[in-house]
Order: C-alpha cells, then sequence, then structure tokens
C-alpha cells in the first residue's frame, strides 16, 4: 500500500510509477490519496491497481494550509486502515509519502502487524516550514514529525542527493535515491530536438516566435511572480520574439494571475492551468526551452524538481538559477544564471533567445544524454522495487 496525502494518482507520477513498477513485480498494490482535482471519494481500478480516494480539500492561506495537512493525515490514516486489515499475504509493506510528516503512528501501527514501513520523503517538509512566513516558528515540531518518520521506517526514499545527504547527517540514516519517474516523448528525442524552435513559415524564414515554458505547482515558494518580473524586466530592455507559457496550480496561482495583468503580460503569458495525465508530454513538446524561476530559498536547494528532469528526458534546454540540487542534475549543460538575482535570471532567458535553433538542439541533445546516464527511470525504478517490493523479500 503507498499513502499519499498532497496529490491523487495517476496525476501525481512519481507515486504512480512506483505502484505500476509494484505492480510488474507481481505485487497487489493499493493507493491511498485524496479526491481531488476532480477525483472523487471511493474505491477504483485503474490499470491492475486498487486506488482509494478520501475526501480532502486544497486549503489556501496559512490557517487552511494547516488544517489540510491535519485533515488530509487524519483521513488517510482512518482509509488506509480500513484497507490494510483487507489485505492478505505473510509479506506486506506500507509506504507513506510526505508532506505532511504527520503519519509516523499509522507507520508504527503497520510495523507492529509485521508490515515493511516506508518513508517516501518526496519534499524536505522541514525545510520548507523554515522557508516560508508563519511557519517557520513551527519548524521544531516539523523537525519531531520528521524525525519520527525516520524511526518509524524500515526504508527511507529520497528524490535528492541533497535530501539524502542531510538526512544522514541529521539522523545518521541511509536512504535510498528514487528519482521521479519522467514523462516518456511521443516521438525520438533526437527529432524532437532538431525541429524544436525550427519553424519555418511559407517564406521559407525561421519563426522568430521562442516558446518558453513553466511546469509545476505554483506556490509562494516556486517563483513564478519573479518569472513574470524577468518577463517585464526583457520587455523593457526591448527583447521579443518570445511566449512564455504557465502549466501548472497551487496557492499562488491568483496572485500570479494579478501580477501578469498588472505588468501587462498578456500578450506574451499564457496561464494554461492543471495538465492531467498525458497532458504534460504534449506541452514539453510545445517548448523551446524550461524555466525555471525557483528562488533563493533553502528549500530549493534540496529539490530534484520534475520540471527540471521532465525537461532532460525530452531534451528541451533548461534556464535554471544556481540552486544546488538543480545545478547537480543538468551537470553545467543548462543555461545558469550567474547568481539568483532577478537581472541574472533575466540575462540567462535572454541567453537562451540569442541562441540559435541548432545551438539549443545540442544543448538539449546534452541534457538528454545525462538524464540517460544518470536520471532516467528505469534505474530509479529498479532501486526501488528492490528495496521494497514484497514479492522480492519473498522470493528471496
Amino acid at each position: 500500500m503507498l499513502v499519499i496525502l498532497n496529490l491523487p494518482v495517476p496525476d501525481d507520477q512519481r507515486a504512480w510509477a512506483q505502484a505500476e513498477a509494484l505492480r510488474d513485480d507481481g505485487v497487489r498494490v493499493t493507493v491511498v490519496c485524496p479526491a481531488i482535482r476532480d477525483k472523487r471519494p471511493g474505491t477504483v481500478t485503474i490499470d491492475g491497481i486498487d486506488v482509494v480516494y478520501f475526501a480532502s480539500f486544497e486549503g489556501e492561506g496559512k490557517l487552511a494550509t494547516v488544517f489540510e495537512g491535519v485533515w488530509t493525515a487524519v483521513a488517510a490514516g482512518r482509509a488506509a486502515r480500513r484497507a490494510l486489515r483487507g489485505m492478505p499475504g505473510a509479506r506486506r509493506m506500507l509506504q507513506v509519502g510526505n508532506p505532511p510528516d504527520l503519519l509516523f503512528p499509522l507507520l508504527r501501527w503497520a510495523r507492529r502487524r509485521g508490515y515493511t514501513t516506508v518513508y517516501d520523503q518526496r519534499d524536505a517538509a522541514t525545510v520548507l516550514a523554515a522557508s516560508r512566513s508563519g511557519f517557520d516558528r513551527l519548524e521544531p515540531l516539523f523537525l519531531a514529525c520528521e524525525r519520527r518518520m525516520v524511526a518509524a521506517a524500515d526504508v527511507v526514499l529520497t528524490p535528492s542527493g541533497e535530501q539524502t545527504a542531510r538526512l544522514r547527517a541529521l539522523f545518521g540514516s541511509d536512504s535510498v535515491l528514487v528519482r521521479t519517474a519522467a514523462v516518456t516523448a511521443d516521438v525520438e528525442p533526437e527529432h524532437n530536438a532538431q525541429t524544436r524552435g525550427a519553424h519555418r513559415d511559407d517564406s521559407g524564414e525561421k519563426h522568430r516566435e521562442t516558446v518558453l515554458g513553466y511546469l509545476g505547482v505554483i506556490g509562494e515558494q516556486d517563483g513564478v511572480g519573479e518569472l513574470l518580473e524577468a518577463v517585464d524586466l526583457l520587455r523593457r530592455r526591448g527583447v521579443g520574439g518570445f511566449r512564455v507559457e504557465i502549466a501548472g496550480d497551487g496557492p499562488a496561482l491568483p496572485e500570479a494571475r494579478e501580477r501578469a495583468e498588472r505588468l501587462g503580460l498578456g500578450d506574451v503569458v499564457r496561464f494554461r492551468g492543471w495538465l492531467g495525465r498525458g497532458e504534460v508530454d504534449a506541452f514539453l513538446g510545445e517548448l523551446d526551452a524550461m524555466l525555471v524561476p525557483d528562488p533563493d530559498v533553502p528549500f530549493n536547494h534540496y529539490c530534484a524538481m520534475n520540471k527540471v528532469t521532465h525537461a532532460m528526458a525530452r531534451g528541451v534546454p533548461v534556464v535554471l538559477r544556481p540552486l544546488r540540487e538543480n545545478t547537480a542534475l543538468v551537470d553545467g549543460q543548462g543555461i545558469l544564471a550567474k547568481d539568483m538575482s532577478l537581472p541574472a535570471f533575466a540575462d540567462a532567458i535572454q541567453e537562451l533567445l540569442d541562441l540559435s535553433p541548432e545551438a539549443r538542439a545540442e544543448t538539449g541533445a546534452r541534457l538528454r544524454e545525462i538524464f540517460d546516464r544518470e536520471l532516467d527511470w528505469q534505474q530509479s525504478g529498479r532501486r526501488y522495487v528492490a528495496a521494497v517490493s514484497p514479492a522480492r523479500a519473498y522470493r528471496a
């Protein structure tokens, strides 16, 4: 059983890839997740995987966010216990994905009953709390919960090297590095990289418009507001010939829309909303480059960001700020801002815009090579199944 608290499956690509990997290893899989984003409470079967949707909501504002975290933990715990009691088999596994880190009682309950317990630390929630105004005072509480999650788990998973090093330094805990599953391209990445950004009109001249994209959650720590400011700065510099497509949803989306309108960016910025299953890859296929505007807050240095790995998997060039984990992911092959300032990020975007389509294709191809060598899900999936699969334990 996999329990996740902040997204439903199959929209949550990390959890869904893990569930499919276990299913393919011969395990009966149940996923417990919130009924949000057009999902309804109840139990369904998708591609041979049982999914239990529990009633939930997405909070906006500090108090609503706290209430959401407590509610989802209680509701998920109840739904998981009900389903776990009916699970047969001598070898059983319970995996809990954060945030929040509130389900250590469920892990302890399962461990006493002979389950292998797994803590999937998708986000360093303690660092996230310390990075957000109004939540920083709760950092000791978040750290205490995180410590209990680690102690209650037989196996700890992380998606980033920075998180792995942090857990070892804090708790002396080893963890298994399991990257987030990448989007599978519908076309060969080499062909796509060669043709992206080089569309021609009837006269044979190259189309001047470059399509830049953002993909992900839109929260206060994600930097979408600063992305809009960077676009405004480029326009004031006289830089044109591009548009920005922003795909995602989150608590800061209304503010981002308002800021775009206030800056008069309606002709160059479009908000696409949340992309469902099967839509992300089509979105990536439209882009000439991925923009990663996440600012210099402690939490962002620990994130192996989905938008970075998704772009690399598709051979899309990446323009990013010098956050530690992201910098390690691209291994010097992205368009990296010289520092974390807004002008430096705008400079990096302009550097990308000044590249020829051929140079962009070469950058994308190098990023794809790094992805294939170090980040591909096949590698992480094998490590994941070997670490947690009840079927592997049974065969052993």
